[in-house]
């Protein structure tokens, strides 16, 4: 008997799992016998195959099957497989659906609510694709949790009451991303201190090196793979096998016959020998950039005189031997894998299931935010460019979530009629170098030059961002959730807020606790959706609505006053 019927699902690159609590302890859920599924998908005649069938059958059908969609998860990147073309979260929402199809069939137990884990780097686009993905799959996602946090809830760290805090650095190299998050852990409590990382940097690249010496191999008998769809599947099937056995041992003698042919059409084979120092060789300069990064969260973590004191090892890419070796040379601290990297991600998530369902786990936790939120502003320097170009950041990087910060800006010029905001999030000085999350109009009444207006930033829980613009003594406001859906425009953009989202927003004034977090997220997927889903996001609204308004009457019922 479970403790809770809340799941966490680790939804990655190469490989998805989903858990969840048992007698209070996290448990990894058989998903067809396997507690690792294959995060590919293969579209064939009439149906969606997920996991290892999808795996086995690429060779045969490579044009319907789709790998590694994490990678494109935010943008506006079309798949076509077979007939189909698809978004990447409809592809990651086939991925979910298989991944609680499957819980159900083992568990007994119906999937619905759910934490999902993303990148900690995953920038506001792709967390809000993950959202989506989940919805499609008919999850309801009670949060996002960043990977490297989500690990460290499964690492057990004894601090007894009183003891000095421990510095703990998550090095979480997976599949297509890494991250790497330094958190502070005293009595029970974990607080992330800073985090940084590379959302297109894993082991799909380690086997790309690897694909690309069997293909240089294969050119000196005149023979050109990339031509052939099933001789490169098979490549990567090669590659990533070779790869997983070089962790454990120092050469691999790779063969396979009749790969593909040459520019005659004579049957070619592939046979070489591959050996731990070559692949080594080749990605060194990636693992060097981990260790890199690594180095700058701990410098932003500003420590002030304490050291980093355990590393804990996530992610499967991190039984490559190089990754313990750098890390060794660059840290003076104990390295611990003792908690299966595949599974530490999932695994935490059931944890951070268990906590937001009311089990009796007793972990809390502090996350941050990835990325500094700000917006283009006017700056003295702009005036000798060709357009402004100034990044001003308003919620900085590593600041706690839940998190909202307010600047305020001041018009250019007298009457000015309308701001436009764009906003961006990183950490460079110019926008030209960040990354735009999106921008939106915002009329504003007469005033002379210099008048402020007030801007906020904030982050909820999941990292999606939401922009709020105000003019101060006047009821002038906007309050805008930045779409995935049409990278640089707003949600709303162009639009008056209809009399649903008025009257949600008008509710938010006076809720609190419980209540308005449900409805922000009800408002949040509402504003997100499109088409079958945003009826059915207007419908939970509407029955939101009706349950306050029955709270407010069985209130007004109960008070002497009214007697």
């Amino acid at each position: 008997m479970s403790d809770t019927t809340v799941f966490g699902i680790d939804l990655g690159t190469t490989n998805s799992s989903i858990s969840w609590l048992v007698a209070g302890r996290p448990v990894a859920i058989p998903v067809d016998g396997h507690p690792i599924v294959p995060s590919i998908v293969l579209f064939d005649e009439g149906r969606t195959i997920v996991g290892r069938e999808a795996r086995n059958l690429e060779l045969q059908r490579p044009d319907a099957t789709i790998r590694s969609v994490k990678r494109r998860m935010g943008q506006e990147h079309r798949y076509t497989a077979g007939a189909r073309v698809l978004a990447p979260e409809e592809v990651s929402a086939e991925i979910l659906r298989a991944l609680g199809t499957g819980a159900e069939r083992t568990t007994g137990q119906p999937v619905r609510d759910v934490v999902i884990t993303v990148p900690a780097y995953f920038d506001d686009a792709q967390r809000r694709a993950t959202l989506k993905a989940g919805e499609l799959a008919g999850l309801n996602v009670l949060r996002l949790l960043n990977e490297p946090t989500s690990a460290s809830l499964v690492y057990d760290h004894a601090t007894t009451a009183g003891a000095d805090s421990e510095i703990v650095m998550i090095y979480d190299l997976g599949g297509g991303t890494f991250d790497v998050s330094i958190l502070e852990v005293v009595e029970g409590v974990r607080e992330v201190r800073a985090t940084a990382g590379n959302t297109h940097l894993g082991g799909d690249d380690f086997d790309d090196v690897l694909v690309q010496l069997f293909v240089e191999e294969l050119r000196k008998a005149a023979a050109n793979p990339r031509d052939d769809a099933r001789a490169m599947a098979r490549l990567r099937r090669i590659a990533e096998d070779t790869k997983i056995r070089l962790s454990t041992e120092v050469a691999v003698c790779v063969r396979e016959e009749f790969l593909c042919q040459d520019d005659r059409g004579h049957p070619v084979h592939l046979d070489v020998e591959i050996t731990r120092r070559e692949l080594e060789r080749r990605i060194s300069p990636l693992l060097q950039s981990t260790i890199e990064l690594c180095r700058k969260a701990v410098e932003d973590a500003q420590l002030s005189g304490q050291r980093v004191g355990r590393i804990c090892l996530v992610g499967g890419s991190t039984r490559i031997p190089l990754v313990r070796a750098l890390l060794s040379q660059t840290f003076d601290a104990d390295i611990h894998e003792e908690i299966d990297p595949d599974l530490a991600v999932a695994l935490g998530a059931s944890l951070q299931a268990g906590m937001l369902a009311g089990a009796p786990v007793e972990r809390i936790l502090v996350d941050v935010a990835s990325h500094s939120l700000g917006m283009l502003v006017v700056s003295d320097g702009d005036y000798e460019r060709d357009r402004p170009d100034t990044f001003a950041p308003v919620l900085r990087r590593n600041t706690v979530l839940p998190a909202t910060r307010t600047e305020e800006f001041y018009t250019l010029y007298d009457n000015q009629e309308e701001l436009e905001v764009e906003v961006f999030q990183g950490e460079a000085p110019r926008c030209s170098q960040n990354t735009r999350i999106g921008s939106f109009d915002f009329p504003l009444r007469p005033a002379p030059v210099h008048s402020p207006v007030r801007v906020e930033f904030a982050y909820d829980l999941n990292g999606v961002v939401k922009v709020s613009v105000s003019q101060p003594g006047t009821d002038n406001a906007k309050t805008v959730a930045l779409s995935v859906a049409d990278a640089g425009k707003a949600a709303q953009t162009g639009k008056a807020a209809g009399p649903l989202e008025r009257k949600a927003r008008n509710l938010l004034a006076s809720l609190t606790g419980e209540a308005r977090d449900e409805l922000e997220r009800l408002l949040d997927t509402y504003l997100l959706a499109s088409g079958d889903a945003r009826d059915r996001a207007e419908e939970r609204l509407l029955d939101f609505f009706l349950d306050q308004d029955d709270a407010a009457d069985s209130d007004d019922a109960n008070d002497p006053a009214d007697g």
